[in-house]
């Protein structure tokens, strides 16, 4: 699958240098054999900074995770329409306990105008991993050694949150706020985010066709809705990728799940297509069409025979319809591509469900391990290839996007998923049917 090879490309540094944290740690807790001492009382106590939030942390994503978690981006940038939450650090001793007990107040200060958020309660609290807390608990367990650092810090979220103006111009929100905690009252130090509208953030291009794609794979991390066509352009402009069919379906489905969370991006990616041509303008608008938007008036641009092929152009298969499985591989490609832009758990699950397939895998690898291998596709084959292709990318996403991690812990201890899903979910890092990619 290339977007989620392109992602283990894009991101091959960062998971070595985690790798090797891991390893050194587990060796040196082995070599040594060091057993971790009581720590003094430690008072809980929350950090004076703000955390901010895309608001999809707390309303979708943390809905589908355990108390402890890793830790989401702080938001630096907002477009319009987009919308945040004030996040609050806590360290210490019974610190959940603290962030319960804790009401915050916040105020908005943006393009002269004020907006408060009265005091009230946090939404959500989760504990927080160390960076690279994945890789080391895994290395520590695989020697059966319980990791001692799980967390070090609580984050909790606020109840409120804070849009965009759909017609704000380039400016800053100041972000200031006072809590009321077990210990007293605090006041907090101001945050401050950058406000980029559409139009600045249309004129910010793309280096690359590689720079593009690492914008689109890491855009749930940070959302950027207004570099969405420049994205488009550097897309239509590289003729290798506009020859690749399967390639374009799932970029399509990539660019339509980032409209549908801001419609305010949506319109106006709308009035820009409209004034291209060509390809640009037709990807453009089936990008648009497959959001659920009304093309009608990006139709009145072109002229009758582009309409008309347009209009006879096949729409883009269901990603979530596993019933189909002769192109199971483009659509689970094309869930990922939801994945990557919104970080929804649906995808994700959906991706997951394939793992039901290993018997027909197991079926397909003796078959042509014998003399009398397959000769032509079968549904069954479609499926055990489906299986394979869901196993290694999610494997891949696992070690490569904290999230995903996160979902997969959350999968296998949810009394929900099948058992039988939870113990192929057990088993990506070793199971052999998921590795023969990784060789490519």
């Amino acid at each position: 699958m290339h977007t989620a090879q392109s992602l283990l490309s894009t991101r091959k540094l960062r998971s070595l240098v985690l790798g090797l944290l891991a390893l050194t740690c587990a060796a040196s807790l082995l070599v040594a054999q060091v057993e971790v001492k009581k720590q003094k009382p430690k008072p809980a106590k929350i950090d004076a900074h703000f955390v901010l939030l895309i608001d999809s942390v707390v309303q979708e994503q943390w809905t589908h995770t355990l108390k402890l978690v890793n830790a989401p981006e702080n938001i630096t940038l907002l477009n319009p329409g987009q919308c945040v939450r004030v996040g609050l650090m806590a360290t210490g001793d019974d610190r959940d306990s603290y962030l319960e007990k804790t009401k915050l107040s916040f105020r908005v200060q943006f393009a002269g105008q004020d907006q408060d958020q009265p005091l009230a309660s946090l939404a959500q609290i989760k504990q927080i991993k160390p960076e690279g807390g994945d890789f080391v608990t895994q290395v520590l367990a695989s020697a059966d050694i319980k990791n001692p650092f799980l967390t070090m810090a609580s984050l909790g979220a606020s109840a409120d949150n804070w849009c965009v103006p759909t017609d704000a111009r380039d400016g800053s929100a100041v972000i200031q706020g006072e809590i009321e905690t077990p210990g007293g009252h605090q006041k907090q130090k101001p945050a401050k985010i950058q406000i980029e509208s559409f139009e600045t953030g249309s004129k910010r291009s793309f280096k690359d066709i590689e720079d593009s794609s690492s914008f689109l794979m890491h855009y749930h991390w940070q959302p950027n809705p207004a570099r969405l066509f420049p994205a488009l352009q550097a897309i239509a402009a590289d003729k290798r990728l506009r020859n690749n069919q399967e390639n374009l379906a799932s970029t399509a489905v990539t660019f339509s799940a980032a409209l549908k969370e801001n419609p305010a991006a949506a319109k106006d990616f709308m009035t820009r297509v409209s004034t291209e041509t060509g390809f640009t303008r037709a990807y453009g608008v089936l990008i648009l069409l497959e959001a659920g938007d009304d093309i009608g008036p990006v139709l009145k641009t072109m002229s009758e025979e582009d309409r008309q092929k347009f209009t006879q152009h096949p729409g883009l298969p269901d990603p979530y319809d596993f019933n189909h499985v002769e192109d199971i591989g483009m659509r689970e490609d094309m869930l990922w591509g939801i994945f990557m832009t919104t970080g929804n758990f649906a995808p994700f699950q959906q991706i997951a469900s394939a793992l039901k397939w290993r018997t027909d895998w197991e079926d397909f690898d003796k078959a042509r391990k014998s003399s009398n291998s397959p000769k032509q596709w079968t549904p069954a084959i479609g499926r055990a290839v489906g299986y394979m292709v869901a196993g290694w990318s999610l494997g891949s996403f696992q070690r490569t996007d904290p999230l995903a991690a996160d979902y997969v812990e959350f999968m296998i201890a949810s009394p929900d998923t099948p058992q039988n899903i939870k113990s192929e979910l057990t088993g990506l890092s070793t199971n052999p049917a998921f590795k023969q990619e990784d060789k490519k």
